[in-house]
């Protein structure tokens, strides 16, 4: 059983405050052969992300193939991050037992599968089914992906965990236009997913090859029991960062999922105008992906945080309630995209870097549980709130008073200052 590349205290029950400030390098050995690794697993996001947007994309032609009703059609789209949310706390509990290399092959097999088996679904139930079990995937490989970053080195977790938003921004921009090219190239709209399928398990196998050359400590080597890892996981300011992380997860994917229906219902824009805006919150979120996460272990995580909540508070509630501008709603995208890694980049860091090593994968498990919980109820709580305090107020209860209230917990956490010396 294996798990990170570096050592760390393992201490059941240490806060942030026990652990503020010990840090060790990273093996020599991983270092030297994580280039491979870290390729691959940068390709294997993009497939995620691209499969995030393929069943958007080509709703119409799904829900005509197998009759889909518009609930239902709707549910398809975006119940994948149910299951992120229902199966990335035990997640965490398995990559701890089983080590990071078994995880990551598995996770991507079992996500290929589920994506392959989209286009050759029977009736929407197993559908749905089919998409929750894309979920405990990229659940079990979120675990391991962070992990995985974040070992590489550890003066600059930040960045390294950035890479992981940055690359997603990325795919954003492009996902779209060439799904749906190879719709159109293919004829079909199940093309996409048997490549997507088909791609996962090429990957997945050379992963397995390259992570042969690792060297990989154990991350259970203090025997630590489930409640140890969860009471570590929930001490001190542990409890703090994640209620910052549920408000940035309503938030977040309430942008992700309603400004294109927004900016179409509200400020009748077309639908290639409002799309056009979504990409600019994706050029945001490849900003406040590595390179903030690199500003972040310069100036340190706590006043990143800090400046994304209450950023994300003025950025959020005024790109909902003032009219559609070109110049200043697109500004007000980029703004709020950037944000977004600003916060959820960078509490990863806070765990990897602070929480004790056998306990990080349950921490990261709860907080990504708590992430996408929020995040999957965030459209139908958005819609709520706009229709009875329409965009006057709707966008203050919605974006403002949350965000207002995580900028001020973020304050009171007590981290330290990053070193001056390299680890």
């Amino acid at each position: 059983m294996s798990g990170y590349v570096e050592t760390r205290s393992e201490v059941p029950g240490q806060s942030l405050e026990d652990m503020a400030g010990r840090s060790t390098g990273t093996s020599p050995t991983a270092t030297s052969y994580a280039l491979v690794p870290l390729i691959v697993l940068c390709l294997v996001y993009i497939l995620y992300a691209w499969d995030r947007m393929a069943i958007p994309v080509e709703l119409v032609e799904i829900s005509r193939a197998y009759g889909l009703q518009p609930v239902t059609a709707a549910t398809l789209s975006s119940i994948f991050t149910l299951g992120i949310s229902l199966f990335v706390l035990p997640a965490g509990l398995v990559v701890s037992y089983l080590g990071i290399p078994t995880c990551f092959v598995g996770s991507i097999i079992l996500f290929s599968l589920a994506t392959g088996y989209t286009a050759i679904g029977i009736s929407a139930p197993d559908l749905l089914v089919a998409r929750c079990v894309t979920g405990l995937g990229e659940a079990v490989f979120s675990v391991c992906l962070l992990s995985f970053l974040s070992s590489l080195s550890e003066r600059r977790k930040g960045m390294f965990i950035g890479l992981s938003t940055t690359i997603y921004g990325l795919s954003g921009i492009v996902g779209a236009p060439l799904i749906g090219a190879v719709q159109h190239g293919f004829g079909d709209w199940r093309a996409i997913f048997y490549l997507l399928g088909g791609g996962g398990l090429v990957f997945g196998v050379i992963l397995k090859f390259a992570l042969r050359q690792m060297t990989f400590v154990a991350l259970n080597q203090s025997t630590a029991t489930v409640r140890e890892r969860f009471a570590c996981a929930m001490s001190g300011q542990m409890p703090r960062l994640y209620a910052i992380i549920a408000i940035s997860g309503m938030g977040t994917y309430s942008v992700i999922t309603m400004l294109v229906n927004f900016e179409r219902t509200y400020n009748s824009l077309s639908l290639a105008r409002a799309a056009m805006l979504f990409s600019f919150f994706s050029i945001g979120s490849i900003l406040g992906g590595a390179p903030l996460g690199l500003v972040a272990d310069i100036v340190g995580q706590k006043r990143v945080i800090v400046a994304s909540a209450f950023t994300k508070m003025i950025a959020g509630t005024l790109l909902f309630m003032l009219p559609f501008h070109a110049i200043s709603t697109t500004f007000l995208a980029i703004i709020f995209g950037i944000g977004v890694g600003g916060i959820y980049v960078n509490a990863c860091a806070i765990i990897q870097r602070h929480v004790a090593a056998f306990a990080a994968p349950t921490a990261t498990g709860i907080l990504l549980c708590i992430y996408y919980g929020t995040a999957s109820v965030s459209g139908p709580v958005f819609q709520q709130v706009m229709k009875h305090l329409g965009v006057g107020m709707g966008p203050v209860v919605f974006y403002g008073v949350p965000y207002a209230i995580a900028g001020c917990i973020a304050l009171t956490l007590a981290l330290p200052l990053p070193s001056r010396k390299a680890s």
